[in-house]
């Protein structure tokens, strides 16, 4: 494992952790805009500002926080930490990823179980697999089936609408309403596809589903909203995986060292859940959705979980109206 750390770089003035908008260049790279706004969540401060690492490459966000990075140029691919710069080289792929992926490490870099980068492709049914060290990308594609009904196979993709989160060297997501999914990286042999049986947790129509891992457990958040209005929350509903029961175990509070970070692209194509210390201004306890179910604008909810009180925050209200703007034609 290659590791260099830029002593004196830092991606930002703003406090971690953040919500970037116009995160870095397309697949095509035909535009030209060098900068990201940024969103400080514990400072609630907003800044404008060009980032190397988001301007020159492809970034995909992993909920361990560190990037994978892709030169379009030449496909080298390596792992950047924002906190501190520090990269991982990793080898170059044949060719770029396709345009809707999602980025999972199977461990922190660095345990004992070995870590493995992992590229969903939410268009089809395919990943790209890494393992720290290796000397190449390895293609696997997969066919987990489900039945509707009881009766009728239906393929499913892995990462897109789907919760899906990594502990301890296996990646678990959302199955069906009986299993959970399970892919073990565990050995040189590649991946291990498998389920566990497990009830979840039944959902109305108008509610989202993360799942979050922090200091190697395994969180599951559904998120209610009022009716048809996704700009307002009902309620929230909290569990812990009991893997000695395999079971959901539903929990009030995650301690008040910690902090999860849930959100996801728009429409809940793919979601996205995270798990961060707490720290000065980011209050321990509390979960910290960024609403990406809205449509216009994306509210950022911050629940106390001890209280059970929620406050909204409009990062990128400016960003959303000159969105709307530009489509009446203003």
């Amino acid at each position: 494992m290659e590791s260099v750390q830029e002593p004196g770089v830092s991606p930002s003035a703003l406090a971690l952790p953040l919500l970037v908008h116009d995160l870095g260049p397309s697949i095509d790279d035909s535009q030209d805009d060098d900068s990201q706004t940024q969103y400080s969540i514990s400072s609630q401060a907003l800044s404008t500002v060009a980032i190397d690492e988001l301007r020159h490459y492809r970034c995909f966000e992993t909920p361990q926080g560190w990037v994978l990075a892709l030169d379009p140029a030449s496909w080298q691919t390596f792992l950047w930490r924002p906190q501190d710069s520090e990269r991982i080289q990793l080898p170059p792929k044949e060719q770029g990823f396709p345009e809707n992926c999602k980025c999972l490490l199977s461990d922190m870099p660095g345990a004992a179980s070995g870590c493995a980068v992992v590229v969903f492709d939410l268009d089809d049914n395919e990943m790209w697999v890494c393992k720290i060290g290796a000397t190449d990308w390895d293609s696997h594609r997969y066919e987990p089936t489900m039945f509707v009904k009881g009766r009728i196979p239906r393929l499913t993709n892995i990462a897109m609408h789907h919760g899906i989160a990594a502990v301890a060297g296996k990646i678990y997501f959302e199955y069906t309403s009986d299993e959970m999914g399970v892919i073990d990286f565990h050995g040189e042999e590649g991946p291990k596809f498998g389920s566990i049986e497990v009830d979840m947790v039944d959902l109305p129509q108008m509610a989202s589903m993360y799942l979050v891992e922090s200091c190697g457990e395994l969180f599951l958040i559904v998120i209610f909203f009022v009716g048809k209005n996704v700009h307002k929350i009902a309620k929230h509903a909290l569990y812990k995986m009991d893997f000695s029961e395999l079971a959901w175990c539903e929990v009030d509070e995650i301690g008040g060292d910690r902090v999860f970070l849930p959100s996801g692209d728009r429409g809940g194509i793919s979601c996205f859940g995270a798990s961060c210390s707490a720290g000065d201004h980011l209050r321990g306890n509390h979960i910290y959705f960024l609403n990406h179910v809205a449509i216009h604008e994306n509210f950022l909810h911050v629940i106390d979980l001890k209280k059970g009180a929620e406050e909204e925050q409009r990062p990128f209200k400016h960003k959303e109206c000159k969105a709307i703007e530009k489509e009446m034609g203003q």
